[in-house]
This record gives C-alpha cells, structure tokens and sequence, in this order.
C-alpha cells in the first residue's frame, strides 16, 4: 500500500468530464475513489467519489469529513461553461467610440482543420454598451466620466438585456482605475445582485484585447464557478465537513472558494493544472531530473505540460476557450483525445477521433448505458488492452460485444473489420497526442529526446509507450497514483497568490521605482494570504518581470536580479536560451512591461513512498497471459503477460510485452521494453526502438 505522512485526513478531488476521482490520505496510508461524474449535478460525482475512498478506507465518510484538515478541488467548471456556451447572460461597458472592440479581439480563428471558424459571441454587440470617460496613457484624466450616463447605460443592459454579470473595461484603465472603480459602485449599489468584474481591479495590465476578454471571459464564468462552489460547500458541510474548500488555480496553487467566485477565469486549467502540480513533486521524489512532459489522457481529453530544468513552463498571456487573455498559467495544451473520445468518418471517407467525446452518458458503447457510438475505450477492449472483467478493479464491468458491435458500424463505412477498425483508432488517438506534444515543445525549441514522459490518468499508460517510440523518449515514468493523479496534486498543491502592474519603462530601470512598486505588490500578496489564514512564517515571495526588445509583440518573463542594473543580461540570456543567440537583437533598446509578485504558502505535502522493497523477480505479481494486439507490431495479437499491478512493489522488475493492471488504470510494456518499480510505487519503463 502506498504510504504518506501527514496530519489529519486530507482530500483531493478532481471533478474531469468523465470521471470525479479522489484521492484520501490519514498521513499513514493512502485510499483512492473514483466515480462516473454526473453532469447534470456535479456534487452527485463528487460525494460519490468520496463515499469510494471511505469505504476503501473502511471508515465513515461522515467521521472522516469530521477530522479532515483540507479539503481540495480541482473542477472543469470554466472548461465546461465555455465549451457550452453556458455562462451568465453578461453585458460590458467600454469607452465610447470602442463598442467594437470586443468583436475584433484576438483569439484561435483557424481550426485544427486549418479552416477559419468565428471566435464565440460570449457578448452579442445589443449587450455592449458605451461611456463617455477617457484617461490617457499617462493615467491622467482627459474626458471625466460621465455617472448619469453610466447609470442609464447599466440600467438599460439590466433591465432591457437582462444580464447577469457585468464586464467593465475601459481604456488605459491600469493606470488609473477611478472610471472603472466609480462605474463598479454605481452598478452594485443600483443592481446589488449583479455580479461585476473590473479590468483594472482583477487583471491591471497593458494590451486592450487581453484585458477586456479577461474581464468578459470573467464575468461569463462567474454564474458556473459561483453555482457548483454553493452547492458543493452546501453538500460537503451537510455530509460533515467542517474546514473550507481549497480551489486549484490555473497558476498551479490553490485559492479560496471567495477569490473562486470574484474572478472564476482563474480555474480555467483547475483540473488539468493539479496533475502537472503532482508531477512536479513526483518527478523531484523519484529522481527523474529537470525535464519531464507530463501527459494526462482521462475520459474527454489529454492534457500535456513541460517541465523544463525543473521549473514549470508557464503563460502569462494564456488563451482560454479559444480568446486570449492575460491570466498567469501553467502551459498545458488540451486536445479532444480520451478514452471516451468518439470515432467516426468524415466527408471524405477518412477514419476520425475527436475532438468530440460521449462523455460520462451515456459513455463509450462498452459501457451498456445506451452509447452506440465506439469510442477510444471501445478500441482499447476490442484489442485485448482492456479486460472488460476487470475495469476499474471488477466494479464496472464492460459490454465487449457492444464495443466490438459499434467499431464494426464504423468499420463497415470503410471497408474494415471491427479489429482494424480498432487499430486504426489507436493509432490515430496516440498520433494526435504524439502532435500536442511535439507542438507545445517545438513552441519552445526543446528536443523531446531530452525528455522523460510522466503519464497519467486512466487511460495515459495504455499509450505512453507509443507516443515515447513516435517523439524519440527512451523513459516513461506511470506513478502509483495514475488515476487519480489530479487529485492527490489538489491535494497536495500549495496556497498560490499573484498581483501584477504595469510599469511600462525602458532599461535602465529606476531602482526606487521598481521598489516601491515590488512593495505593494508584495503588500497585496501578504494581504491576501493572511485572509486566506495562511500563516506569515510559511509564506515566501518571489519577484518576476516582464520584458522585450523595444515594440516586440510577446515578452520574456524573467526571475528578477538582486542587481537590477543586471535585468538587461538577464533578458537576453532568457531570450538566448528560448530562441537561439542568432535571434538576439543586441542593440536594440529593452522595454520593462510589468512587474510580478508570486506569493507561495506551503503546506505539509504527503510524501508518497513505496511499501518495503520487495525480491527483483516480479513473479509474485504475476497472474497469467492475455492475447493482446501490440502497437507497432504485426497486425496478429501477441501473448501478453499479465501482472498485478497492486502486488507489485519497489525493486521488482520484469519484460515486455506486459500489461500492468492496477484495479483503476493499466500499463502497457511493450515487447522489447523493460519496467522496473521505483521507490515511490511508480513502473518505470526503458522504451526500446525509441
């Protein structure tokens, strides 16, 4: 059993678009639960997946609730809103003359198909309202704003459009928020149930476009993130918890349900971001050096982030459901690459995967829910990679004839057979991967060769092999928690606070400047922590700037210096290390853009560890052979070894071709691979032919 040392119980969930996991732990042992979600009523999920882990546990979920020292979550909720469409009906206030500036903002116009698609009309041009106000970029007044019309003008979008939410954004407002703060009071003192979100209080930074999607994608979001956090507090205190909810960010940290509900953009990679935080701390446990791609295939998507010399690569302009914005992130790209990810052919007679996915219900067709459509998880039975007796630990069982009934419809369209049609699936799931991969670290000019895979969720080591052989990595790494890795990173995450401001000044920079205004960035920082009861002696901060060669579009975000006379070294090196020495612009002036304070709070981290290590010979764990279909292999199915995966322990090892089945996820070795149980219970695997 995996092992963990920490007080009191702590509990992590995170609610995916198929599957709501949870991870539990007493600080002596570690219990993880797992339920369909329920996209109707989320909660419904969650409190199941927590009734799994107790009952593993062999305790009450109402006595464990009761001891529980931190409850944390990561959720789709933003995700899900703006796949959907599904926010707060929002009106927005601009600056009068830019009532079109919503429309021309900048986001993703071109599909994966390379064809050009609209960006999502979050705010129709009815609902966009004008101010007469000006301040210019200097921060000084210009035209004073006018309060009797910003009144009718919020009266007129409450009253006439029926919003919700109101989004304000108006011109330079970073460098002079007053505009902005005056129109906020008027809007909640004459419509006090109306939610508000401020450009320059919630994302004070330069660039219009990103700062009014910002604030829109905000206040769109706000009904979702605000609704599921009522009702899963409501739920959770009801079933007899008695410590607030810890909500994963998408800077990899965690907030409280409070700062949750004023800026819910914020949670936008909340699920996704916990299993990279995850990563990073296994990763560091198990020795896997300073870079690693972290792959995480659930039910609806696959998700993939870089670590790179040990740090976490990040965004400070992240696009969100298809805008840009100017949240702060953890780069993690998401494609419609899952287990419940759909196969069907297209217009011209092409087999297809994706993007779309039947989700939780009624499911792929092997889960005998009324799906008919094949789905990832179909291919995976239909192959023999999944024991339809076995899934998730016997409790589910699978319907391998409707799997085999629906690739064969499919199959039919082309000209193919059930079986092939199954390959052809796989592959086409992992080339898609394999692409998501390459095209995150191309984007930074890393060689994947120089990498080691972490994947996870419950699908990811069904493929990671593959996907290493297609990039060229010799080493994937499957930890002990896979599938419910998002989980055990919520619960484990850090408290994680930012503030940012806008200088705007050529080097070299004043240092008295850059002081005072690194002091109350930190003052905001230090504020928010003590709220959110973290206490002073486990708070450190961290000072970052954004920086560019004179009118570049995008910045470099570098560590600032102890010497700021050094910033402008410290930038080309950065810049240098990202885009090569040829690109470097040695005479060119350097702007300083913003100014960043990253407040951490630490908390005690489970420290998972293995059980005793065990003899080298894994036979113990072995339990018979399947006939399996191999990637990569000839089209005939191999026998395939069967072991285990809950007897295995550390120092054991074995050769491919294997499959390792852990009673939530299993692991694919292939035939001229080698996997070897590290200390912390993860199956280490030498991928051959790479």
């Amino acid at each position: 059993m995996v092992r963990a040392h920490m007080p009191a119980y702590a509990i992590g969930i995170d609610v995916g678009g198929t599957f709501t996991d949870c991870f539990l732990t007493d600080g002596t042992a570690v219990w993880r639960g797992k339920s369909a979600t329920t996209p109707g009523s989320l909660a419904d999920g969650l409190l199941a997946a927590l009734e799994a882990a107790a009952v593993e546990s062999g305790r009450p979920l109402a006595a464990i609730l009761a001891e529980a020292s931190h409850v944390a979550l990561g959720t789709t909720a933003v995700t899900n809103c703006l796949a959907a469409l599904a926010g707060a009906r929002t009106g927005l206030l601009v600056t009068a003359g830019f009532r079109d500036l919503w429309a021309m903002a900048r986001g993703h116009r071109l599909g994966r198909d390379g064809l050009s698609r609209p960006l999502p009309i979050l705010v129709p041009r009815r609902r966009v309202a004008e101010v007469d106000e000006r301040v210019d970029r200097a921060g000084a007044v210009v035209v004073p704003l006018d309060q009797v019309g910003a009144a009718r003008a919020i009266d007129h979008l409450v009253e006439a459009e029926r919003i919700a939410a109101l989004a304000v954004c108006f011109l330079w407002s970073f460098r002079n928020p007053v505009h902005e703060q005056r129109v906020a009071a008027i809007a909640r003192a004459r419509h006090p149930a109306l939610h508000v979100s401020c450009s320059a209080e919630l994302f004070p930074v330069i660039r219009e476009y990103e700062r009014m999607t910002s604030t829109v994608l905000n206040a769109y979001s706000w009904w979702a993130v605000a609704g599921f956090l009522d009702v899963v507090e409501e739920r959770l205190a009801a079933a007899g918890s008695r410590v607030p909810v810890a909500v994963m960010q998408s800077n990899g940290g965690t907030c409280t349900p409070g700062e949750a509900r004023v800026a819910p953009l914020l949670l936008a990679q909340s699920g996704p971001v916990a299993g990279v935080s995850a990563a990073r701390a296994v990763a560091e446990a198990s020795g896997l050096g300073g870079d690693v791609i972290t792959g995480d295939m659930g039910g609806t998507s696959f998700d993939v982030a870089v670590m790179h010399d040990g740090a976490l690569e990040g965004r400070t302009r992240a696009p969100v459901g298809g805008l840009w914005t100017a949240t702060s992130t953890v780069a993690i790209d998401s494609i419609g690459a899952g287990g419940g990810s759909v196969a069907w052919v297209d217009a011209r007679g092409v087999l297809c995967v994706g993007p779309r996915s039947v989700g939780a219900d009624p499911g792929p067709a092997c889960y005998g829910r009324g799906g008919t459509e094949p789905a990832v998880t179909d291919a995976l039975v239909a192959l023999g990679l999944l024991d339809p007796h076995n899934f998730l630990g016997g409790r589910v069982p699978l319907d391998g004839e409707s799997a085999v009934a629906a690739l064969g419809r499919v199959g039919r369209t082309l000209g193919s057979d059930a079986e092939q049609t199954a390959r052809g699936v796989y592959r086409l799931a992992g080339e898609h991967m394999a692409l998501a991969i390459k095209g995150l670290l191309v984007e930074r000019g890393l060689d994947p060769r120089r990498f080691t895979f972490l994947c996870y969720g419950g699908c990811g080591a069904l493929f990671g092999t593959a996907i290493a052989r297609v990039l060229g990595i010799r080493r994937v790494v499957v930890p002990a928690l896979a599938a419910v890795f998002s989980a055990y990173g919520a619960a484990t995450a850090d408290r994680r606070h930012e503030a940012v401001q806008t200088v705007f000044r050529s080097l070299p920079a004043d240092p008295g400047e850059l002081a005072a205004c690194f002091a109350a960035l930190e003052g905001r920082v230090r504020d928010a922590m003590a709220l959110a009861g973290v206490p002073p002696s486990a708070v450190s901060l961290a000072r970052e700037v954004d920086l560019r060669f004179h009118r570049q579009t995008w910045e470099v975000t570098v560590p600032l210096p102890s010497d700021v006379d050094a910033l402008g070294d410290a930038f080309r090196a950065r810049y240098a290390a990202l885009y090569g020495s040829g690109a470097l612009a040695l005479g060119a002036p350097i702007d300083l853009v913003n100014c960043r304070v990253i407040g951490i709070g630490r908390r005690e981290r489970p420290a998972v560890v293995g059980a005793p290590a065990a003899a080298t010979d894994a036979a113990a764990a072995r339990r018979g052979t399947r006939l399996a279909w191999l990637p990569g292999r000839a089209d005939g199915r191999t026998p395939t070894a069967l072991y285990d995966g809950e007897v295995l322990r550390p120092d054991m090892t074995f050769a491919g071709p294997a499959l390792v089945e852990r009673r939530d996820t299993t692991i694919l070795v292939g035939a001229d691979e080698r996997a070897a149980v590290d200390a912390a219970g993860s199956v280490v695997i030498e991928v051959g032919g790479a």
